[in-house]
């Protein structure tokens, strides 16, 4: 008992020190522009024209998807729009416009009869039978010639408004058709390939995993306890399982403004200095991110604190202390201790 106590009451004092108060992250390495290839057509895989690792360029096609059913619908859009179209109604278009010429050869000649019918009359020759016939033939020409006009104008707008139609719908099909074509968003390389030739796909089914293979990001998972501390721009410390004893300098590049109600953490985006080699996505990692550093701070032992706030004299009284930066082992003490103040650690 008496060693105990005599150890429990050596004393020290605060020391003069730079200390660092970073927080703790965990994540992943994610290429920069990495995304998931999906499917957003249910078919057959028919073709796959690329590998795993192989570079790509942005547009380069990657997989085919077919579906029969897909096919015939396009085709039957394509035989529809050739059938609507204006040249293939050509002749329907020339047997009206030959009705509207007869039509009106046929208003001439009656307008000329009557014209004739009504002279005679007025030269008392004929009868007013005769003339009223001559009237009722005129009306019945000039009544089919509007009619045939009609339906001239009529054909035409039809035959425009289904050209018109077909050609969307076999615009909409083509847009549909290209969408069983699968092309990389990216400049850069095919990281992972989750489907074979033959298989079937829905929408929604990952396909292929891709991105930059140079350029890399970090993405970190901070706690909402620590995330008012984080700020853009902050410096970090980054170790990898894959680079074992190596000890990385990073940039917060963004930190995403809505927390993951799941897991409590808000996402954070940094870059490495440097890039080293031997990288490759998903690796895991952990970092701290640096919030505050002071070069000369007075610092005493965090486990000397006493409910946070307060430090043991040399004689056993409590006083108050404020205290201010931290890492895992040190606190800076702002005001209630000088240098040449002795304490003591608290009983554990």
């Amino acid at each position: 008992m008496i060693v105990g106590c005599k150890q429990r009451q050596k004393p020290i004092r605060p020391t003069q020190g730079a200390i660092t108060e970073s927080v703790y992250a965990s994540g992943i390495l994610k290429s920069k522009g990495q995304y998931q290839a999906f499917a957003v057509v249910s078919g057959i895989i028919d073709s796959v024209y690329v590998a795993e690792g192989q570079l790509v360029s942005k547009g380069q096609k990657l997989l085919t998807i077919t579906n029969d059913q897909q096919r015939l619908t396009s085709e039957r859009a394509l035989l529809a729009a050739e059938y609507a179209s204006l040249p293939a109604n050509l002749p329907r278009l020339q047997e009206l416009q030959r009705n509207v010429g007869l039509a009106a050869e046929k208003l001439g000649n009656d307008s000329l009869l009557l014209a004739r019918q009504q002279r005679l009359w007025q030269q008392k020759i004929g009868t007013l039978v005769q003339v009223e016939q001559r009237q009722l033939q005129y009306n019945a020409s000039a009544a089919a010639w509007k009619s045939s006009q009609r339906q001239l104008a009529d054909l035409r707008r039809q035959l425009a408004l289904d050209a018109k139609q077909s050609r969307l719908t076999w615009a909409i099909s083509r847009a549909q058709q290209e969408q069983f074509i699968v092309t990389s968003h990216v400049d850069g390389v095919v990281f992972d390939l989750l489907r074979e030739k033959g298989e079937s796909v829905g929408p929604q089914t990952v396909l292929a995993i891709l991105g930059n293979a140079d350029n890399y990001m970090l993405e970190l998972q901070v706690d909402e306890y620590d995330i008012s501390r984080v700020r853009s721009g902050a410096e970090i410390f980054v170790t990898m399982d894959s680079h074992q004893g190596q000890v990385f300098e990073g940039m917060v590049l963004e930190v995403h403004p809505i927390m993951n109600a799941q897991t409590r953490t808000f996402t954070v985006e940094a870059e490495l200095k440097q890039t080293p080699p031997g990288l490759y996505p998903n690796l895991t990692l952990e970092a701290n991110i640096v919030c505050a550093y002071k070069k000369n701070a007075l610092l005493i032992p965090r486990r000397y604190l006493v409910d946070d706030s307060t430090v043991l004299r040399k004689n056993g009284d409590r006083i108050r202390v404020r205290p201010g930066l931290r890492d895992l082992e040190m606190v800076e003490v702002l005001s209630g201790l000088s240098a040449k103040d002795e304490i003591i650690q608290p009983e554990q």
